[in-house]
């Protein structure tokens, strides 16, 4: 019982055609108000205008009225004001400024295996006197919403929240750096990083593997090359292939493959779970982290944003 899956957040930002404009590159489908899914259909972007780039809500999805109340009662415990009513449950988290929503939702629908191939390698031959599929293969929608990162100016209230309250799983962490949040067997739905002022840091789209992500990413970049920002690579946290672009909004959006999936709790802490810390926060191989995905070129105009709300 509980938390299932994540079913999507609402972002504000100035200019919600661009950013129209650029997932239609990207093939989702949807629009502002119905919210962009990927291929598979599953959890939404929604859009709204604002004055500056923020994230506003996020919806997770639960089984039953009971896990409403059984997370209503946590963050109440907690010291929380969670607000109920109309079949959801609504709290805002007051170090990101998130509201954070629960409501009732059908378990997400099997999505059709990918047509993966089995890779030429040293003494294994699979593929002989012709080319490899993947180069006849284009760019293509992303299968779904797979996760999003939050920043937040006290990460250890946000997790808190999220974990004591709202019933998120921890799957690895770096205390006061970053946690890695989950509420269906990916790796991580949530992640958090800290942050001098809330705000979307990025968000990510599943992919078949790592050849999708390559010519998805690519066929973004050849008409407008600033949009790269980091990749190709593969994480550490999470295990998967990685591409980042930067999306008209000034959010960065990953393509990624291969993620982690966690079906037992148990087993995941026994061999899964080993040790994350600084040598591997960025990556287990690729560029090095860039600058600003740390420090965002925008940081200042959201501080000073921040500051007159």
């Amino acid at each position: 019982m509980g938390l299932h899956r994540l079913l999507g957040f609402t972002a504000a930002v100035p200019a919600p055609s661009a950013l129209t404009a650029f997932y239609g590159e990207l093939g989702l489908g949807g629009s502002p108000t119905t919210g962009f899914t990927g291929s598979d259909g599953g959890a939404s972007v929604l859009v709204d205008e604002g004055d500056f780039r923020r994230l506003i809500r996020v919806e997770f999805g639960c089984q039953g009225p009971e896990d409403i109340d059984a997370a209503a009662a946590r963050l109440t415990d907690g010291g929380a004001a969670p607000v109920v009513g109309d079949g959801e449950l609504r709290v805002v988290d007051p170090a990101s400024r998130v509201e954070l929503v629960v409501r009732v939702a059908d378990v997400a629908p099997t999505p059709a295996p990918a047509s993966l191939v089995v890779p030429n390698a040293p003494g294994a031959t699979v593929r002989a006197d012709e080319r490899a599929p993947a180069v006849f293969a284009g760019p293509r929608p992303p299968r779904r919403l797979g996760h999003l990162v939050i920043g937040t100016p006290a990460l250890t209230e946000t997790r808190d929240l999220l974990v004591q309250g709202l019933g998120l799983k921890l799957s690895d962490e770096i205390d006061g750096v970053i946690a890695f949040l989950r509420c269906s067997p990916d790796h991580h739905n949530v992640a958090l990083v800290e942050s001098p002022v809330p705000l979307l840091q990025h968000y990510s789209w599943e992919c078949d593997d790592v050849d999708h992500v390559g010519h998805s990413a690519s066929a973004l970049l050849r008409p407008d090359p600033s949009r790269h920002t980091w990749g190709l690579g593969r994480h550490f946290a999470g295990s998967n292939f990685y591409w980042y672009l930067r999306d008209p909004a000034g959010s960065y959006l990953e393509l990624y493959s291969d993620l982690d999936q966690i079906l037992d709790d148990e087993a995941w802490e026994l061999r899964g779970r080993t040790p994350f810390d600084f040598e591997h926060v960025a990556n287990s191989w690729g560029p090095d982290l860039p600058l600003e995905f740390i420090v965002p070129p925008d940081l200042d105009q959201l501080q000073a944003a921040w500051a007159e709300r």
